[in-house]
């Protein structure tokens, strides 16, 4: 037995075989049992409790956000790395791979309206195209980080993952607008009042430009505040079954309650990490960037363990 849609919903109102007073939200993908939210682990789980002991896959991520440190965190990751660097390469080419294949497909989309010599037609499928872009690269996205966060909780790499989260195109599609609605424009807005005081004023900025600076700064300040937290969006999406766009979002803000800076440092030590693979020839660049996703979801789990927040399972 299998669950039948996103979330565990149209379970018919059953109850979990573990605990009964709790609603089921999906089914174990081995046994077939009922499983509520707390044995789903608010979704990271398809296996039952006693599935997992059958096949001993008791250990759990060890970090909660009482307890975390960069320092342990990388140890824990880069142990993971070191044992299974092979199999995290492979699962970023493919994840690339299937990426490029889908955007060198929807391309041909504007070239058909060009060829049309319609207009209208081509800036149609040219936003057809971007959406199907969007939607391929952000499904593989979500499924890679599926795939490290199961790794991450002591199961093996399986690249079969990476194609797990096709059903949640739309949920993904929903949120990111919901970010470029809810984040982005009014930053931008922002930005835009700056430039346009600057042109009211007849500011002079190469003369100005300690003023630029400072005003830049003050732009930042804003910027790092509301966009921060959206780092753990992906692996939000991925591993939270049960909630609403909106709902993600609010949770990433909700992890990242005092939090910011350890979230800015590790993505900021993530990136180096991809460069320093690239550099190496380029070599490195594909297991580089699993390093960088594995530490990305490490510190998802970590400030996640232990948050209060709704929408799980």
């Amino acid at each position: 037995m299998n669950e039948t849609d996103w979330g565990g919903m149209g379970l018919g109102g059953a109850r979990c075989a573990v605990h009964p007073e709790q609603l089921a939200t999906r089914t174990c993908t081995r046994c077939g049992n009922f499983m509520c939210s707390t044995c789903a682990e608010g979704g990271a789980q398809t296996l039952c409790p006693s599935c997992q002991q059958r096949l001993g896959m008791e250990q759990r991520f060890p970090f909660n956000r009482d307890n975390w440190s960069f320092s342990e965190l990388w140890d824990y990751c880069f142990d993971i790395f070191k044992r299974e660097w092979l199999m995290l390469g492979v699962g970023v080419l493919v994840f690339f791979g299937v990426a490029f294949a889908a955007n060198l497909v929807t391309s041909i989309l504007p070239a058909i309206g060009g060829m049309a010599n319609n207009s209208a037609l081509s800036v149609v499928l040219t936003i057809v195209s971007t959406i199907m872009q969007q939607a391929v690269s952000g499904v593989m996205t979500l499924g890679l980080m599926r795939m490290l966060i199961d790794v991450l909780q002591g199961s093996k790499p399986d690249i079969g993952r990476i194609f797990s989260q096709i059903h949640k195109v739309g949920p993904y599609l929903i949120t990111m607008l919901l970010v470029v609605l809810l984040v982005g424009v009014p930053i931008a807005a922002l930005a835009g009042i700056v430039a346009g005081v600057g042109m009211v004023l007849h500011w002079d900025w190469e003369s100005m430009w300690p003023v630029g600076v400072g005003v830049g700064v003050l732009a930042i300040i804003p910027l790092i505040y509301f966009t921060v937290p959206l780092y753990l969006l992906q692996a939000e999406i991925a591993f939270n079954d049960g909630a609403s766009p909106t709902q993600m979002i609010r949770n990433c803000y909700a992890y990242a309650r005092g939090e910011k800076l350890s979230i800015l440092g590790v993505g900021i030590v993530g990136g180096l990490v991809v460069i320093a693979g690239t550099l190496a020839c380029c070599v490195g660049a594909l297991p580089a960037m699993g390093l960088s996703y594995l530490l990305m979801g490490g510190l998802y789990l970590s400030l996640r363990n232990g948050a209060q927040v709704d929408g799980e399972g």
